[in-house]
């Protein structure tokens, strides 16, 4: 679980990236303007790194005999 946890975090923060640069115009599909790019990525990210840390804490927690 703690795998599947950190896997979704860090699709966040690459679909955060993606949308920051705009690649195959993601920006003008989803209908994001640029004032509220940087609150969009500010929450993605946010939502990635928490996930990633959860999940790796999920793992370890497993570990532990």
């Amino acid at each position: 679980m703690g795998t599947v946890q950190g896997l979704i975090g860090v699709l966040a923060v690459i679909f955060a990236y993606i949308l920051y640069i705009d690649f195959f115009g993601l920006q003008a599909w989803l209908d994001v303007t640029a004032e509220f790019l940087p609150l969009y990525m500010l929450a993605l990210i946010v939502f990635g790194f928490f996930s990633i840390m959860s999940g790796l804490f999920l793992i370890t927690e497993r570990e532990l005999p």
